[in-house]
């Protein structure tokens, strides 16, 4: 007996010696993360007054019905604005900040849980706590920063739910499908992948299917919300969204394919050319895009009505073209990375140029074309194991369709700044990267063997 207990206690002893090992490179791995997110907040110094954060500020009751914007970040903002009064803007950037601090431990969490390997899960919390764009959200009256945090949260909660298949984490999760809808009308894209998730779980699964019903049934009350709140919209704005600026851009897409060209209507057309020339064939709004815009009627539903006819009938007058323009939208956006554009580093402190010099070296960017990779590797893994295990693999399956669903649905539907517009697909990426490190790691351990 005794010789039986001797190595346990022995393999005792040394597990808990590689427990506190690796409970210090977390602490470490944390405060390093810590240190460089407070030295750039405080080199940045103030809120950062984006062009769209207006539209966010003055946000009233009947805009919100025309569907210019969601109603949760102007939510946060009035609230602020009650309990700080004139530093309202400086609430809203820490409370950015704070819950950006907790969502890096919640993807650590989500990629330990999924990989069972505490090192993969420290590398990829130091990866994306440390990123540039990230922080750079963090401190932008913008909606990015609490995307990137709520896909996090949503994250978790699902890899909770797909571990365990508890209803309560299957209900945190839905609640974060819905806090993304209501904060970002991009967001709703995810309320389709988990509807869809829904049926593979149900048609895989099924001695859970009392559960996957009863959060399937909040899922497609969720839909019917906002397909309620799509109706208002079409009655204010003129378009079946809960986001009326989709008019405006496939305009930006006639515009840059030349397919305006094509409308009849002639005196339109030169109105819209000579603006569009005269700038340059620049994307800015209150030069360019405003004027042109403002072409088509006095108010939103007007203008939206117009332009809605004006754009099906260029686009349908050379698809071929469009399509092409499409493409190649895809291929550009593959080199853009995941970080701060140099003109906001030249127009900071010296603190700062110093600051993202070091960001560079520590937190490699990631760029949009990554993330494709990621997710055709992803793919590709899943395919494997399918063939071998002749098992439905979650964390795969999810990853490959959250990636790709994101950088799709943004790509097609917006006109420019798909850095930012794309960027709360890091959670996403960042785990998937998680599942191919640790699956490699495995690879090479049965290899030598």
């Amino acid at each position: 007996m005794e010789k039986s207990i001797v190595p346990v206690r022995k393999r005792r002893t040394h597990n808990f010696g590689v427990q506190k090992k690796w409970g210090r490179v977390e602490w470490i791995i944390a405060a390093c993360v810590l240190l460089i997110r407070i030295l750039f907040y405080l080199a940045i110094n103030k809120p950062q007054i984006e062009g769209d954060t207006k539209s966010y500020v003055e946000l009233t009751w009947n805009t919100f019905l025309e569907g210019n914007r969601m109603p949760l970040y102007p939510l946060l903002i009035q609230m602020n604005r009650f309990l700080f009064h004139d530093g309202y803007l400086t609430g809203v950037v820490i409370c950015q900040i704070i819950v950006s601090l907790i969502a890096v431990w919640y993807l650590y969490r989500a990629v330990r849980i999924a990989t069972e390997n505490q090192k993969i899960a420290c590398a990829i919390a130091f990866l994306y706590g440390g990123n540039p764009l990230i922080l750079r959200c963090d401190v932008q009256i913008l909606t990015e920063s609490l995307a990137l945090s709520i896909s996090v949260f949503l994250l978790y909660h699902t890899v909770c739910y797909i571990r365990l298949h508890f209803f309560r984490s299957g209900m945190a999760m839905v609640f974060c499908v819905l806090m993304a809808v209501l904060l970002k009308s991009a967001m709703f894209v995810y309320v389709i992948a988990y509807l869809v998730f829904m049926a593979i779980q149900f048609f895989y699964l099924k001695d859970m299917r009392k559960t996957i019903w009863k959060l399937s049934a909040v899922l497609l009350g969720i839909t019917f919300f906002l397909l309620l709140y799509a109706g208002q919209v079409w009655r204010n704005a003129a378009t079946f969204c809960i986001d009326n600026r989709g008019p405006f851009h496939m305009l930006v897409a006639c515009l840059e394919t030349d397919l305006y060209q094509n409308y009849p209507d002639q005196e339109l057309v030169e109105k819209i050319e000579k603006i569009w020339v005269e700038n340059d064939k620049s994307i800015r709004w209150a030069e360019t895009l405003g004027p042109i815009v403002h072409l088509f009627g006095e108010t939103i539903k007007e203008r939206n009505a117009k332009m809605n006819e004006f754009n099906n009938y260029c686009i349908r007058s050379d698809p071929d073209v469009y399509i092409k323009f499409m493409l190649q939208r895809f291929v550009t956006t593959m080199g853009k990375e995941y970080k701060l554009s140099w003109s906001d580093v030249d127009e900071g402190s010296s603190a700062l140029r110093k600051i993202y010099q070091i960001q560079l070296i520590l937190f490699p960017p990631m760029k949009i074309g990554h993330a494709y990779l990621i997710s055709g590797a992803v793919l590709l893994l899943l395919i494997i194991k399918r063939k071998r295990n002749k098992e439905c693999l979650w964390y795969y399956l999810g990853t490959t369709g959250m990636i790709l669903v994101i950088l799709v649905s943004v790509t097609v539907g917006t006109y420019s700044s798909y850095m930012r517009c794309t960027s709360y697909v890091l959670p996403f990426a960042f785990f998937g990267l998680a599942l191919l490190l640790r699956d490699f790691l495995v690879w090479t351990m049965n290899y030598g063997e």
